[in-house]
């Protein structure tokens, strides 16, 4: 029977030529091609055997003292480099395809653990491993090559389609639907109830959420990561979005393709992100406003309105000393009264021309 394809790296690398590097990666080879790479190291950890790279010029200096076999670098950087080396126009993806022939994925045999529970009228690929304490719910579909590590739950009708992967204790609730070669971290809930709720004199009523989540292809979702099932339409996440750990994605919010979201990022309900977005750690997000393609917000950032031009947006205050934040912070409360004495001065001005 073959193997599943498990996302996981293997800890021991792979033995393989530099040679071999440079044809699997498309670099071109300086030095000898039968050099052995055994492993991938920092600049200035690396040790004899591994791999290492340069991306930015400020590490060029790096060079002269790395003990590394082989380094990745640019064109430019070439001359500075007394060991092997992989010439690249982009050290960075070299190095990522490098990693990938270096540590192969892990893998595991079809089947299902004789712990997991699995509803009526399921459809589960042969092709699938579904493993321990996994809870599978009715009318569930599971394609080919989708691994479920232990203590994963899945809801009732819901779909994972092929090549997916769940790590433990991922949850799906019902309705759901997960497109191919996703990955899904530990801890990860989709298709919880968003925050619908509604005031009734002294008590708050829930308002059903009666959507689902849909999820592209080619999706990675970080470690206890939350995507609410919407309202009344289904909550989207586009193919190709990445989504780093901690992510809070409220109900109805619609993220287009390619979209990277960084750690810690709260998006309220309804809100929309366009295509090839990036989202730095830490920014807030209202809800209900509209995001565009191709804009860059910085971490730590509070999104209150909507965005329509491409381009990079901040509104984050960065650290300073306790002192000067609390000269700031008084400042900042008596700006209504700046604001009314600018005023008065430019009255008396225009009076005083006017005479």
């Amino acid at each position: 029977m073959n193997s599943i394809e498990h996302k996981a790296k293997m800890m021991r690398p792979n033995v393989m030529t530099l040679g071999a590097l440079a044809q699997l990666t498309g670099a071109t080879l300086k030095g000898d091609p039968n050099v052995e790479v055994t492993g991938v190291g920092t600049t200035s950890n690396a040790k004899e055997g591994d791999i290492t790279f340069i991306a930015d010029a400020k590490y060029r200096a790096m060079l002269e003292k790395t003990q590394a076999t082989a380094v990745i670098l640019t064109e430019k950087d070439i001359e500075a480099c007394k060991t092997h080396a992989l010439i690249c126009q982009d050290p960075k993806l070299v190095f990522a395809k490098v990693v990938e022939c270096l540590y192969p994925n892990q893998s595991v045999l079809p089947s299902i653990h004789e712990s997991a529970v699995i509803g009526n009228e399921t459809d589960i690929h042969p092709l699938s491993y579904i493993g321990p304490n996994c809870v599978i719910g009715d009318r569930v579909r599971i394609g080919a090559n989708v691994i479920l590590q232990a203590g994963c739950s899945i809801g009732n009708d819901t779909v994972i389609d092929e090549n997916t992967i769940l790590y433990p204790r991922v949850t799906i609730y019902h309705g759901c639907q997960i497109g191919k070669n996703c990955t899904i971290h530990s801890g990860v809930i989709i298709g919880s109830d968003g925050f619908g709720f509604v005031k009734n004199k002294a008590h708050w009523v829930r308002v059903p959420q009666v959507g689902g989540v849909k999820i592209g292809d080619r999706v990675e979702i970080g470690a206890n990561t939350t995507i609410d099932r919407g309202a009344i339409e289904d909550t989207e996440i586009g193919n190709d979005v990445i989504l780093d750990n901690l992510i809070q994605i409220g109900h109805n919010v619609k993220i287009g393709d390619s979209t990277a979201i960084a750690a810690c990022v709260g998006i309220a309900g309804s809100t929309t992100l366009g295509k090839h977005c990036m989202v730095g750690g830490g920014t807030r997000f209202n809800g209900h406003i509209h995001i565009g393609d191709f804009v860059q917000i910085v971490g730590c950032s509070n999104v209150a309105q909507s965005i329509s031009t491409p381009g990079a947006y901040a509104s984050a205050i960065t650290t300073t000393d306790i002192h000067q934040w609390k000269k700031n912070l008084l400042r900042f409360h008596r700006l209504d009264q700046l604001a009314g004495r600018v005023k008065e001065i430019e009255k008396k001005l225009k009076e005083k021309e006017g005479s």
